[in-house]
This record gives structure tokens, C-alpha cells and sequence, in this order.
């Protein structure tokens, strides 16, 4: 489902395969089609099969990978609940996840742009990995987090929003809050199609527009890319081409 690819793991969950179709879904007359659908995709686990993480720095592995793999765009739709990033000081985080950030940076430096969904707790703020780049400055000019709109640009109920990220942080068709109805119609793990919403979805549309650009600009970094998103974004909205196709 998504241009070519590299060794795809297992996704017992359903919510990678969902996600990376809304990224790189085939242009194919069949389905839906991604954003940037001649993308090259890259799986990686950071949760157990319940779509759980366990513990602290546990993606530090993942980070690690981006450099080996050469990593441009880095899609996060995992979340810790309930956690928004105007709770934590830099300090507090800085003691609790060192080698985390150690990790990121080295893939920023290296040219990775992460990108994160925001949350869905319909919260005032971006959770706490999504806000991550406004508390640790080392990480800024490549971090970007996704709050969530419905088909009609509205805010959903469930989407956290920027809060005091707002300088790192935009909007994009997650899907509305009936996900029967008005969820973004993507892939599942069975092999057919499914509505879901979230700004995991959102997320995904942002990082498809980032993949776009560099496909188009293979020479930009991370810091550039993240300025074209936010600078051209509609009314705070990134939509490239049709979100029709992400709704129908």
C-alpha cells in the first residue's frame, strides 16, 4: 500500500498499516491513494502488539535507526496519555529522557524532521512527545506536532490542541469525531479499508506533505521543510491536493 517499501513487520494492531496508507498509499485506481504516494517507507516498533509502550527511552533503538537508514521524514503517532507538555518543565525532562534526546538530536543532526500527532485527551496543549521540540531547543527547527480537523476544517472534539507549542505545530485533516461516517477511509491490516480518526491520522497527512517537498527538493533539511509547511499552510491547515481523497 504505499510506493516502495522496506521489509514491512507485522502490525497485529491495525493503526501502522492505517497510518502509512494516509502517507504512501498506491496510486492505483484502488482504495484511497497517500499524500506522497511515491514514498519509500520505513517500518519501525516502538510499542508491544497492544500498541503499548513499556517504560522510558525505549525509542531510543528507533531514533538510532533513522541515522542508519538515512531517515528524511520520521511519521510518530505514539503517544503517552494524558500527558500534556505544558506539565513538564525542560528540566524535568532533560533528567528523565537524556539518551532519548541524545538519540533525536543525532537524527536531526543527520537530517531526520519528526513529525508527531498531537494527542487525542481534547486537551488545550500538544502531549508531551508531540511538544517535545518546544521544550528542548536542540530539537526545534525539526519537530513538528499535528492537532486534528474534521472534512469541514473544524476542530474535532478529541484533538488536543497547539496550547503553548504552537510554534512548532499545525493542523490537518484527522477525521471527525464519528469515525463510522466521517473518519479518514484508509487501510487495514486484513487487506481491505477502514474509517478511522485521530490526530494520528492528521499526523500522517503532514508528514506525507513533508515527503512531498523533499521530493520535489531533494536538497532541503529538515528546518526548511518544516518552514514551508507552516508558512503555507491554509488558516493553520495543511492540505496538499485533494483532502477529498482522504474523506471519500
Amino acid at each position: 500500500f504505499g510506493g516502495s517499501t522496506n521489509g514491512y513487520g507485522s502490525d497485529e494492531d491495525g493503526h501502522g498499516t492505517h497510518v502509512a496508507s494516509i502517507i504512501a498509499g498506491d496510486r492505483n485506481g484502488s482504495g484511497m491513494r497517500g499524500v506522497a504516494y511515491e514514498a519509500t517507507l520505513y517500518d519501525y516498533r516502538v510499542a508491544n502488539d497492544a500498541g503499548s509502550l513499556v517504560g522510558l527511552n525505549n525509542e531510543i533503538p528507533v531514533f538510532n535507526q533513522h541515522v542508519t537508514d538515512n531517515i528524511k521524514v520520521s511519521n510518530n503517532s505514539w503517544v503517552t496519555p494524558n500527558a500534556e507538555i505544558n506539565e513538564y518543565s525542560e528540566a524535568t525532562i532533560r533528567a528523565a529522557i537524556p539518551n532519548t534526546i541524545l538519540a533525536a538530536k543525532n537524527a536531526v543532526d543527520n537530517g531526520t524532521l519528526f513529525v508527531f500527532a498531537a494527542g487525542n485527551d481534547g486537551a488545550y496543549h500538544s502531549n508531551l512527545w508531540g511538544g517535545l521540540g518546544y521544550r528542548i531547543s536542540e530539537l526545534t527547527d525539526a519537530w513538528l506536532t499535528v492537532v486534528s480537523v474534521d472534512p469541514n476544517n473544524k476542530e474535532t472534539i478529541y484533538t488536543n490542541r497547539c496550547g503553548i507549542a504552537s510554534s512548532i505545530c499545525v493542523t490537518a485533516p484527522g477525521g471527525g469525531d464519528s469515525q463510522s461516517t466521517k473518519g479518514i477511509y484508509a487501510a487495514n491490516n486484513d487487506g481491505g479499508y477502514i474509517r478511522l480518526s485521530g490526530t494520528s491520522m492528521a499526523a500522517a497527512v503532514a508528514a506525507g506533505a513533508a515527503a512531498r517537498i523533499l521530493s520535489e527538493n531533494p536538497n532541503f533539511g529538515a528546518e526548511e521543510v518544516k518552514g514551508i509547511i507552516i508558512r503555507n499552510a491554509t488558516r493553520g491547515i495543511v492540505v496538499l491536493g485533494s483532502s477529498s481523497v482522504l474523506y471519500t
